[in-house]
């Protein structure tokens, strides 16, 4: 992850060598990543996740854009995780706002019932570095503004830009990568801020030696107070160095590089360390804070998907999510991070069949049977999303691919594939929780609606039954075996 972040002004800030100014790079055109189109979310998943913070869903909120929609529960929310994930989200993919609707929301709420941070950290280091980069361009940033995209926040950079080297690095950064994106905020805009005054300075025929050095001063500390997040003052740009220092580590967060470093310049007897620190010190100790940021979040992150793992496997229907997650372990820290971003809500690692026996798998259009698949056919009728529960995110729901939105449900223990209705109802009733099964790796499927029973196929119709012999399909014999379900690859075709 760091050297795509860092790129050629890591080389500027660690050995003062300056490299040459980009060249615009034209426009990048992204493909897409996944092979499925992303599907917007439904009025039911808005108002469910306005609901999850106390938010009443009005018509003017349900007719938004799936980004819209997110940017409004964000002004709306209180809750820090809520607002967090939120802000990441917004800044994020297509794929990202939705599934902020559809699970995120109610994820990130549950995090702030329990009081446990997990976005906040990130969505904060966000919004700071988008806040310094504004400064040293000369920009008090809105709180909207910090939480944009980082494409959509350099594109105001380039509009606004405060020299002409500074927009054209902004272009630079534009239409390259999300790398490019990154390390222009967190260092590029700086070099080529200075590289602006710079020009400016030397350009001026009328300056003495002594009056180039007192802008050149000047404009390092602009820079150096943007770092901190310090909106430089008339008074700060005149004091002494050791005031000025003094300031910045007043500025500075507790048990930073950025604290350390002012610190040691403070303590030297040699004033040279103050300029050095305002100069170069001060962002060679933001960059070691970024870095150590970087190494935490990663370690952070491998631990989330680790956690995400453990609970895909002990659940028994997910095992494509299992070996993804187990896939982006054995990668990078970028690796687990995209995966826990995207990856893990990819329709490549939800899809799954549930096998009964040999090559019949429950399946269906209208009532669900147990059946082999028909010669030629796609076995899309066999395959299912596995979600979150609808009623409760510790169990699963299982939406027929096919038929998007239609889930698979127990109406009067029979057991259909239905369209969502967005009713509580509908919601526990189609709600499954697993339970191991009799054997390895299999499952057994308890109604959220009618507990105690189970998904079971009988006489190749699919019932919630139990034993107590009161209809025919809850009889006890078979019952062991009826009630066993193996998840399996998508779309089962017939031999």
């Amino acid at each position: 992850m760091v050297p795509g972040l860092i790129g050629a002004a890591v080389l500027t800030l660690l050995t003062g060598i300056t490299p040459a100014m980009a060249e615009p790079a034209p426009a990048a055109v992204t493909a897409a990543i996944t092979a499925d189109p992303v599907r917007p979310a439904t009025q039911d998943d808005k108002i469910r996740a306005a609901q999850e913070i106390g938010v009443v869903a009005s018509p003017e909120l349900l007719i938004l854009t799936d980004r819209n929609f997110v940017f409004a529960l964000w002004q709306r929310a209180s809750g820090t995780e809520v607002r967090a994930s939120a802000e990441l989200a917004y800044a994020g993919s297509e794929a990202e706002w939705t599934q902020w609707i559809k699970t995120g929301v109610r994820e990130a709420n549950a995090r702030d019932q329990a009081h446990k941070l997990q976005s906040d950290a990130a969505a904060r280091a966000a919004r700071e570095s988008k806040e310094r980069a504004a400064l040293v361009n000369k920009i008090v940033a809105t709180p909207d503004l910090l939480i944009q995209s980082d494409k959509d926040f350099v594109f105001v950079m380039w509009e606004r830009a405060s020299g002409p080297l500074l927009k054209e690095a902004a272009l630079a950064a534009y239409n390259g990568s999300p790398a490019d994106l990154k390390a222009f905020i967190l260092t590029g805009i700086f070099t080529a801020r200075e590289a602006d005054q710079k020009a400016i300075v030397e350009a001026d025929e009328h300056a003495d030696a002594e009056e180039k050095a007192r802008r050149t001063a000047r404009d390092a500390r602009i820079r150096a107070a943007a770092v901190v997040r310090l909106d430089a003052t008339e008074g700060h740009l005149i004091e002494p160095d050791i005031n000025f220092v003094m300031d910045l580590w007043d500025k500075a967060k507790p048990n930073s590089e950025v604290r350390a470093a002012a610190e040691r310049a403070l303590r030297s007897p040699n004033p040279a360390d103050l300029t050095a620190y305002i100069g170069t010190g001060i962002h060679q100790a933001n960059l070691k804070d970024w870095l150590a940021w970087l190494k935490k979040k990663g370690d952070a992150d491998r631990r989330l998907a680790f956690e995400l793992r453990t609970r895909a496997d002990q659940s028994r229907v997910h095992p494509a999510l299992v070996t993804a997650a187990t896939a982006a372990l054995a990668g990078t820290d970028d690796d687990v991070e995209l995966f826990l971003r995207l990856g893990q809500y990819e329709d490549s690692v939800l899809t799954q069949s549930l096998r009964f026996s040999g090559d019949r798998y429950l399946r269906g259009s209208g009532d669900a049977v147990v059946a082999a698949g028909v010669p030629g056919g796609d076995g899309a009728d066999a395959t299912w999303r596995v979600v979150p529960g609808k009623a409760d995110v510790n169990c699963h729901s299982f939406e027929a691919v096919r038929f998007p939105e239609h889930y698979l449900r127990q109406s009067g223990q029979r057991v259909v594939i239905a369209p969502s209705d967005g009713t509580d109802q509908f919601r526990s009733d189609a709600t499954w929780c697993t339970k191991a099964g009799t054997t390895g790796t299999t499952a057994t499927l308890e109604s959220f609606s009618l507990r105690g029973r189970f998904l079971r196929q009988f006489q190749n119709q699919v019932w919630a039954a139990n034993t107590s012999g009161q209809h025919p399909h809850d009889t006890a014999t078979g019952y062991a075996t009826d009630t066993v379900w193996q998840a399996s690859a998508p779309h089962p075709v017939a031999g």
